[in-house]
């Protein structure tokens, strides 16, 4: 009894008004120098050495300093060491709760420069280039941010480097592009990469005529992507339903007058044989509908839509099709306190037409998002979102997978509110620290 009314006591006067947000991993470097600063009033009975020295250790924190990973360690060693009676008087608990959450971040901020680093390899003309688009946005980083990016990759971005070519090798490079050859856009794109190179590292000039070359290859590319592009355009508009032979025989006959280059760029061209083969019965007439059934009372796009309920499930349908507006977003609100938010159709990865289900189920701190397309799941280039409101400050959010087990989430968090970011359906939970 006197524990609780201790706890009381401490309860009314060391109520820290507590509001962080989830570091954003993003390629520019993150500003995580607003963390809660808060000040407190302790119950001299319930707070000794142990707990002050957490508490300082805390404080001294700093995630903008190259000490950041050494501090945070240290105030996690001295915090576990505590037993749990003594582990309810560090007040200042949530904001080591946020340097966690930000050393999470710093972590994948540095695998994303080193994944970077690591894509081209040393031998490859394009290998300066990419050395100094890393080293720029690893400039960007603050001190703590960059004590996370291994030393080895720190050396290389650190050190100075020459291009691995010559104005000699550029020119020749050049004079030698084919438009004929089936590695003529990598061969372009090699020679520019090159000549890019050269002229970061020092004032070059080319014998006359020389870039002009350059200049006219990069626009034979420029073309043989967009003829490429509508005979792609051209075979996703074959449709069994809609289509006739002479459609298929019109397709077959735009794609054999491409050139060995552009044939290389169609990426659906087996589509388009499985249909030379008969491997679809096709409309004798051609007569058959483009426009698939759609709902009537689907989420309009760039409008707020309430969602229906039904116990604890919020439904939404949403129109896709050609006639739709494919530039503006979906807002799909609930009564409990959450939006669902569904990017533009131009960002959906799924080629069919017909309806699309939204279902948001949230059970306590559990919520299952589905997003369907004709029964089969929906997957978007942008993250669609989950807003939940009214949440606990010390909150964060984890995903679950199909096996039970936690894994890292994408989210966000502003004020009493925490966005969850996902590209495909899955099952959330809200977890309190």
């Amino acid at each position: 009894m006197t524990n609780k009314k201790r706890l009381a006591l401490l309860a009314l006067v060391a109520v820290p008004s507590l509001l962080y947000t989830t570091p954003a991993t993003t390629a520019a470097a993150t500003d995580f120098s607003n963390q809660p600063k808060v000040a407190y009033i302790y119950d001299v009975a319930n707070y000794n050495s142990n707990v002050a020295n957490v508490i300082q250790l805390i404080s001294n924190i700093n995630n903008t300093t190259a000490s950041f990973q050494t501090s945070l360690e240290s105030a996690l060693k001295a915090y576990n060491a505590l037993n749990e009676n003594e582990k309810q008087y560090v007040t200042n608990y949530a904001t080591l709760s946020y340097h966690q959450q930000t050393r999470i971040a710093y972590r994948k901020l540095a695998a994303q420069i080193e994944e970077k680093l690591a894509s081209v390899e040393s031998t490859s003309v394009n290998y300066y280039q990419n050395v100094l688009e890393t080293r720029d946005w690893y400039n960007t980083l603050n001190a703590a941010q960059k004590t996370y990016v291994s030393a080895q990759t720190q050396k290389i971005l650190t050190s100075s480097i020459l291009p691995n070519t010559s104005t000699d090798k550029v020119v020749n490079k050049i004079k030698l592009l084919n438009s004929s050859r089936t590695n003529f856009h990598k061969d372009v794109a090699d020679a520019r990469a090159e000549l890019n190179a050269l002229r970061k590292y020092s004032n070059i000039s080319l014998p006359s005529g020389i870039e002009q070359l350059l200049l006219d290859a990069e626009q034979l590319v420029v073309k043989d992507k967009t003829v490429a592009k509508e005979v792609e355009n051209a075979i996703k508009a074959l449709s069994p339903k809609t289509s006739t032979a002479q459609d298929v025989q019109a397709v077959k006959t735009a794609f054999e007058a491409l050139t060995p280059v552009q044939q290389e760029l169609v990426p659906n061209v087996w589509t388009l044989v499985d249909y030379v083969n008969g491997k679809y019965s096709l409309s004798k007439n051609g007569n058959g509908t483009k426009t698939p059934t759609l709902s009537d009372t689907a989420a309009e796009p760039g409008k707020t839509t309430e969602m229906t309920k039904s116990k604890n499930t919020y439904k939404a349908k949403i129109n896709v099709a050609d006639s739709e507006i494919d530039t503006e977003r979906y807002v799909l609100t609930t009564k409990a306190n959450m939006t669902v938010i569904i990017p533009p159709l131009e960002t959906l990865l799924n080629e069919d037409s017909g309806v699309m289900d939204i279902q948001v189920t949230r059970n306590l701190n559990r919520i299952n998002f589905q997003a369907t397309l004709n029964k089969k799941p929906v997957k978007y280039e942008a993250d669609m979102e989950i807003v939940i409101e009214n949440i606990p400050s010390n909150s964060y959010i984890v995903r679950i997978d199909e096996f039970g087990e936690r894994m890292p989430a994408d989210y966000t968090i502003d004020g009493n509110r925490i966005y969850i970011q996902t590209t495909t359906s899955g099952t959330f939970q809200i977890v309190r620290n």
